[in-house]
């Protein structure tokens, strides 16, 4: 299997038991995780050689969080230790019409708050046949608003395909901040996972085209101004309520639009990861040589999977997606 490096901030993650209240809960379940680290644990556990960069507090919280990924079987050596403090989020469980609720408690993180310089770029990319990260990456402080331009420059420059989940949050920055950062580097990408808003925001393509349910024409207009991507993709979800959602995948690569079949996931656990696990899928079936057809129903099949566990992370290989894939019996809408 190739070298895939992923990169960005693993985050604490303490989420409250289903029914609990966070300003009522005495007590909290333990998990680490984070949009690039989701993906690598997903990935090393179907059997892919992954590595993932970050920094982390030279701690005990940043030494639970070293020891995960390494649990997880994901090559640490381009992680570094440092800086204050390892960046957390709480979880409020939804249940019954309530949703869920994030919290975060990350300024002024060990990553954040780190230079790039610090890592030798050569030894960082070495053998790397692929880099992936996020929107969130970007977002995450001002100085990575260049420093993510920054890697992707010299991954591109390397000749490494780099893959890119825009993930744009609202939350974290403004949609003005994330155009500047994010549009320059798209015609650097090799896999981009965007939806119809993104398709909008940052690709340009016009608002009469960009709309639910047409990603086959957004996706041709991408394509046509950026020859450069060999896939693009993402889902659709429909919410019925906290806990019953369905959910389609989707693939444009060769010039062909694909569609998943249609999931109805009922007595969801847990959403949180679900569009990483998609990415990890994705990413597996173009590495090992899977048609459309087959990368597109085992992404989405690893995220609906994704929604049965508990965590940020699918740690299930890659022959028991295909086994439930394959099963009969499922929730499948069309």
């Amino acid at each position: 299997m190739p070298k895939i490096l992923t990169l960005g901030e693993i985050l604490l993650r303490l989420s409250t038991s289903p029914g609990d209240l966070l300003s009522c809960s005495h007590s909290f379940n333990v998990n680490y995780g984070g949009a690039e680290a989701n993906v690598a644990t997903t990935l090393a556990s179907f059997g892919h050689d992954v590595a993932f960069a970050s920094k982390v507090p030279d701690s005990p919280l940043g030494a639970a969080a070293v020891r995960s990924l390494r649990a997880s079987g994901i090559d640490t050596s381009r992680l570094l230790m440092g800086g204050n403090r390892l960046g957390i989020y709480f979880l409020e469980q939804g249940g019954t019409l309530r949703n869920s609720k994030v919290i975060y408690d990350r300024e002024s993180s060990s990553f954040s708050q780190m230079d790039i310089g610090e890592w030798d770029f050569d030894r960082l990319f070495a053998d790397v046949a692929l880099f992936h990260l996020t929107g969130i990456t970007f977002a995450v402080a001002e100085s990575w608003k260049y420093y993510g331009q920054i890697l992707v420059k010299a991954a591109f420059a390397r000749g490494i395909p780099v893959s890119f989940d825009i993930n744009y949050r609202p939350a974290m920055w403004t949609m003005e901040e994330a155009r500047a950062a994010i549009i320059p580097i798209l015609p650097m990408l090799t896999y981009c996972c965007a939806n119809y808003l993104d398709a909008r925001n940052f690709f340009g393509i016009d608002a009469s085209v960009a709309v639910p349910g047409n990603m086959e024409a957004c996706y041709r207009e991408i394509s046509r101004k950026y020859p450069n991507l060999r896939a693009l993709y993402a889902t659709d979800r429909n919410v019925i309520s906290p806990t019953c959602h369905e959910l389609q995948g989707m693939l444009w690569t060769g010039g062909v639009f694909i569609q998943s079949r249609r999931y109805r996931m009922e007595q969801i656990v847990d959403r949180i990861g679900g569009g990483d696990a998609y990415a990890a899928g994705m990413l597996h079936g173009f590495l090992t040589g899977m048609d459309p057809e087959e990368t597109v129903q085992f992404a989405t099949a690893t995220s609906v999977l994704k929604h049965s566990v508990n965590g940020d992370a699918l740690p299930l290989s890659a022959d028991e997606v295909r086994s439930w894939e394959g099963a009969s019996g499922r929730e499948v809408v069309r």
